[in-house]
């Protein structure tokens, strides 16, 4: 089987488009997946895949300004009351800090339509010169981590944005997604990671026959999507069902990384409040969740589907 993906992938190079999510401040988010992807297709004596980590964190403005007002209200009540413990009248203020702020704020900045569309614009122009100097026809992998899989899932499929948005811009060099371009790529797989896009998809409001008729180009090779979902994730959720979509056009299939802590189990909200953040940012660090993104860019469906759908159950994953 290695022989043959060798064979097919010295005539086309592969293109891996990584997309961050919520609270991403650093543009070296995907490193330590691709290090894991690099090491994988080289065991296996497969050409290196084109990787561009996308960066649109600046964008989406200061976090800290939201947490410095609560701080400035907060001092303000102490100067007033200094015989009351601010932890007595504001319960959990470091969790606050990361979830509320950290999370919260990038996602409603999002929805910001104007914020929306500079974000939007930031990442075109990214993927446009990723794309410098790619023959046409060439194949395109696409990993998105929480908030963005919601903007991928905008971009490729709203209805909302006017025709000056700068997601068509996207569409348009992708073959299939635009009525008047023939696009530069083609879509080959999608891997969602941490995604709440079950939730975003009631404000999106996206047509299933969108999707649908995307789907229907991919005759005999369907358009691979794999959503991983963290056993102590609590933003991340599956998507198959809500999808309802047949498997001749569209591949989908939500994988669990399940873990047997006993510990969690015990201690339930309060272990879930304290690994909210980092079961959520586990993905890019992920063994496991990098031998299923290995898998669904070369098209190895049987490897997919031999792997336990809670993949190495109960094994350290490091």
């Amino acid at each position: 089987m290695a022989t043959a993906m060798v064979q097919h992938y010295e005539e086309q190079h592969m293109l891996v488009w990584f997309m961050h999510g919520a609270s991403v401040r650093q543009v070296e988010y995907a490193d330590p997946m691709r290090s894991r992807l690099i090491a994988s297709f080289s065991e296996q004596g497969l050409p290196i895949p084109d990787f561009y980590s996308s960066f649109w964190g600046d964008a989406l403005g200061d976090q800290n300004e939201l947490w410095d007002w609560v701080q400035q209200d907060l001092e303000a009540f102490r100067w007033e009351h200094p015989q009351i413990d601010l932890d007595d009248i504001f319960h959990y203020r470091q969790r606050r800090q990361q979830l509320i702020t950290g999370f919260f704020t990038d996602i409603f900045t999002y929805l910001n339509s104007r914020k929306g569309g500079e974000v939007r614009k930031v990442i075109a122009t990214q993927f446009l010169n990723f794309l410098t100097g790619i023959a046409p026809g060439e194949d395109l992998h696409i990993v998105a981590h929480s908030l963005g899989a919601v903007i991928l899932w905008d971009i490729l499929f709203s209805d909302q944005h006017s025709s000056k948005d700068p997601a068509h811009y996207i569409r348009y060099v992708i073959q299939g997604l635009s009525a008047t371009g023939r696009g530069r790529v083609t879509l080959r797989s999608i891997t969602t990671m941490g995604s709440p896009l079950l939730f975003f998809n009631q404000w999106l409001d996206v047509e299933d026959t969108r999707l649908k008729t995307f789907a229907c180009q991919y005759v005999g090779n369907p358009l691979r999507w794999i959503n991983i979902i963290n056993a102590s994730d609590i933003f991340a959720y599956p998507i198959r069902a809500s999808l309802d979509l047949p498997d001749d056009g569209l591949y989908v299939r939500d994988k669990y990384l399940g873990d047997r802590n006993f510990l969690k189990k015990g201690l339930g909200d309060v272990t879930m409040a304290l690994g909210l953040v980092s079961d959520h940012s586990s993905y890019w660090r992920s063994r496991r969740a990098a031998q299923l993104v290995a898998a669904n860019l070369l098209g190895d469906v049987a490897s997919l589907e031999g792997i336990s759908r809670i993949l190495e159950f109960g094994e350290a994953d490091s």
